[in-house]
Formats: C-alpha cells, sequence, structure tokens
C-alpha cells in the first residue's frame, strides 16, 4: 500500500491549484458520475431506507473513479495528491474489519458490522462537544460508567486555566489537559484500561503529538481524530501527525461524512462524495473507523432539520462501505433540537434504529449545533444504545422502517424548525448519574411513542 511518506512527498510536489478552482472541478466531477453511474435518490419518503444493493455497489464504484481521477487537495499547500488506479484497488483490499482498542479488562474489539445484522453494535457513547474544565472530569467519568463503551472521546473548551486557547504553546497544553481529564475520569469510572479518542483542539501537528503520554495521556492503544475537510480536502500537518502517531499503533477516525447543499451538489453527490473521503481517510491518514454518511448543511449548521431524503442518501453510503470494502461505518446522530426535548429524542432513537438496519456503529449523539455544556447527556448515549439493540432484537428490515415509524417521521418532518432546549448540569444529575425528574419523563413519553410503533424495548 501507498506510504504516508509518499504521499507527503505527493503534497509536496503534486500539480499547484488554487483553491477555487478545485472546487469547481470537484462540481463537474461529481455531477459526471452522479449521472454516469445512474445513482438517485427516491422522490417519495415512503422509500427511508435503500433496499437497492446494485445502488449501492453503483456509488462504491463512481467513488472510486473519483479518487482514480480526481485524489484529493492538499488546503494548506494548494496541490492535487494523486493516485493511480492499482495504489488505490490495493488500498481497499488493505482496510482494516476489525480495530483493537483499550488494554486488559477494558479492551474492545470494533468491528464492521452486517447490514441487517444480528449482533449488537459498537458503541462510543460521549464527547466530541464543547464543555468547559470545571464540569471535565465528572462528565467523562459519567460516560465512562456506561458499561457498552469501546472507547471514548475528547471534548473542546473555550479556555483553560482562565486563558484563551490561542497560539501553539496554550493550544499545545490545552491538548494535554483534555487527554489527561479523558485518563483521570474513565479511571474515576473504574474503567482504566478504556481507550480514548483525541479530538483535536486545533489541526497543528503539535496539538496531537503533545498528547502523548502513556502515563496520562494517549497510549498505544488510543486512537486519534483525523477528519477529511468538506469537498475532499487534506491537510499537511494532520499528515504529520498520522506519520507519528501510525508508528505508535493508535487508531484513527475519520469525521468525513458527504454534506449535501455543498460544492457535491445534492443528495446524490454527498453519496459519492461520503465515500471518497472514507477511502482518502484510508489512504491519507491510515483511519480506521469512519462516520461517513450524508447530512444536509442546513441540518449540520443546526439552521432546520432536514431528513428526507438524507435518511435514504446516508443508508446508501453505509451499505456501500459494507458491501464493497472492510470499511467500518459509524453513524452519527445529531438531532438538530436541544437537551431536554421530545424532537431531540424522536431523531435520536429513529437515527439509532436506522443504523442498525444498516450495519453502522454507533458514534457519539450529539445536538447538531450545540452550546457549550449543552451537547448530550449519558442518557441520550444509552436511549441510543436501547433503541439500536431493540431494533435488533426485533429483527426490523430495511423495507420496514418507514412503515413502522411513519407516525413519529411524519411529525418530525411537519415541523422542521429546532427545539431549544437545556444544558447537561439542567437536565442530568453528574452525581447520581441519572437523569433529572422532567427529562426523564421526556424520555419515558417519547419511548412509549415507539412502543406504540412495534419497537419492543428490553
Amino acid at each position: 500500500m501507498i506510504s504516508l511518506v509518499e504521499i507527503a512527498d505527493r503534497m509536496r510536489e503534486g500539480p499547484k491549484m488554487a483553491g477555487r478552482d478545485w472546487d469547481m472541478a470537484l462540481f463537474k466531477k461529481m455531477t459526471e458520475l452522479v449521472k454516469e453511474h445512474n445513482i438517485k435518490c427516491p422522490k417519495e419518503p415512503s422509500a427511508w431506507i435503500n433496499v437497492d444493493d446494485s445502488l449501492a455497489d453503483a456509488a462504491w464504484q463512481a467513488a472510486v473513479d473519483f479518487v482514480v481521477d480526481m485524489g484529493c487537495f492538499c488546503l494548506n499547500r494548494e496541490r492535487v495528491v494523486r493516485f493511480t488506479e492499482e495504489e488505490v484497488k490495493e488500498a481497499m483490499r488493505s482496510m482494516q474489519q476489525e480495530v483493537a482498542m483499550g488494554e486488559g479488562k477494558d479492551a474492545r474489539v470494533w468491528k464492521q458490522h452486517k447490514i441487517e445484522g444480528n449482533e449488537p453494535l459498537n458503541i462510543s457513547p460521549g464527547h466530541h462537544a464543547p464543555f468547559t474544565e470545571d464540569l471535565a472530569n465528572i462528565v467523562v467519568q459519567n460516560f465512562a460508567m456506561i458499561p457498552r463503551l469501546d472507547f471514548l472521546e475528547g471534548f473542546n473548551f473555550p479556555k483553560i486555566d482562565g486563558y484563551d486557547i490561542y497560539g501553539i504553546p496554550l493550544e499545545a497544553y490545552a491538548s494535554k489537559r483534555q487527554v489527561a481529564w479523558l485518563r483521570e475520569g474513565i479511571r474515576k469510572a473504574g474503567r482504566p484500561g478504556a481507550a480514548i479518542l483525541y479530538y483535536p483542539i486545533t489541526t497543528a501537528a503539535s496539538s496531537f503529538l503533545a498528547a502523548i503520554d502513556p502515563v496520562a495521556g494517549l497510549r498505544p492503544s488510543d486512537g486519534v481524530l483525523l477528519s477529511v475537510l468538506p469537498d475532499v480536502k487534506v491537510e499537511y500537518d494532520l499528515l504529520t501527525a498520522a506519520l507519528v502517531l501510525q508508528s505508535y499503533g493508535y487508531f484513527g477516525v475519520s469525521g468525513s461524512f458527504g454534506i449535501a447543499g455543498g460544492f457535491c451538489g445534492g443528495p446524490e453527490g454527498a453519496i459519492v462524495e461520503g465515500l471518497v473521503k472514507t477511502i482518502i481517510a484510508w489512504m491519507v491518514y491510515r483511519d480506521n473507523l469512519y462516520y461517513n454518511g450524508v447530512e444536509h448543511l442546513s441540518h449540520v449548521s443546526g439552521v432546520k432539520r432536514v431528513m428526507f431524503p438524507m435518511h435514504f442518501a446516508r443508508s446508501v453510503v453505509y451499505q456501500a462501505t459494507i458491501r464493497n470494502s472492510n470499511g467500518i461505518p459509524m453513524h452519527w446522530p445529531i438531532p438538530v433540537s436541544e437537551l431536554c426535548t421530545e424532537s431531540h429524542l424522536e431523531e435520536l432513537i429513529l437515527r439509532s434504529i436506522e443504523a442498525a438496519v444498516n450495519g453502522a456503529n454507533l458514534y457519539v449523539p450529539r445536538v447538531s449545533r450545540s452550546r457549550i455544556n449543552g451537547g448530550q447527556t449519558p442518557a441520550d448515549a444509552e436511549i441510543m444504545i436501547e433503541a439500536s439493540d431493540a431494533a435488533i432484537k426485533g429483527g426490523i428490515k430495511r423495507s420496514e422502517v418507514y412503515g413502522m415509524f411513519k407516525p413519529v417521521i411524519t411529525k418530525l418532518m411537519e415541523n422542521a424548525t429546532p427545539e431549544p432546549g437545556k444544558l447537561i448540569t439542567e437536565c442530568y444529575d453528574l452525581q447520581r448519574h441519572r437523569p433529572r425528574p422532567e427529562y426523564q419523563q421526556v424520555i419515558s413519553k417519547v419511548k412509549k411513542e415507539f412502543t406504540d410503533c412495534g419497537l419492543g424495548w428490553a
């Protein structure tokens, strides 16, 4: 497989191109590939989840064609990194189907699951969200107390020791503090060997390298978030981090879903983008896990809930990854409504069910545009786990999702406006590790909605 050193050389010596020219070339190529491979999303929401395996395979081939024809774009150096067809095929043959993480009794294996499979999903229950430093240890401890945790991601914060986090020295210091808080929190929860994932304070290589510490920071059994940027762009410093971290054995995660409403065009182009980013993340950063579905720009920005045909497009990406590679897709449930609201939980549960049906592991639940201390609670993660387990136990098929949950889907689609909600301290008791009474009432009400639809909670 092509080495990361060779990738670095191509970032330095590849064809020069302005960023705007890359964007327009990408738009043109995506449009061509969507047409050539006949990638179409349905017109009616009754086709909520893809059941056409040939469509998933066509989408994967379109992604391969893109990587062979276009490569990726190094943002910092304004150079194109190109690959041969054989390099791309060899890379796909080398993708990992299982990834070991953690140590001792907390060691876990994260693996690719089957579409409509019958095994419980792997879980990363929390963070990838902003928290203030006064809550850091206790929030980590609460998420680490969730028994099904496979790894726990870090978080960002606006200040450290009262200082704004600005410039390389403070960024490196904040990075060390983040992983130290993670390590201390999981130790307090009785999970000292659990894997943690570094959530970048910045994309500077120094921030990643500062987190390496086998005692109070990142160990070789831990991971790092190295994401391919929108429009298939990569960064020089992230490759620097990948080169060093790979030698230690860290696993990598790429937050690289396709984005409808950008230069890739509509959901069809976003399907291809999500798959292209999966291949590029493995080739350029050696990422092993990919939250690689499809989202709409308005949904990610928290402006409004955008569901159809995003749920369909997302399912195509997961299914294509599983059917055509050893890649391990993950679903990132990101409701637009805030904590302690019905629509937040409705969307979270629905997306967790769909993840199970599509064979995508579950990545941290979080409000799409979260406030500081308002992105998630451990209760959200526990509900996510319960919903996916119930879907698997009930043997729900792809073709059944819309019919079963139409009342909830219709309700969410008819009101796309995000609901304002609460902060974690207002709706979750961090001392007793449980939702506060008001939130528990909302949880019970929403769970009953899904029970009435036929979901058999354990």
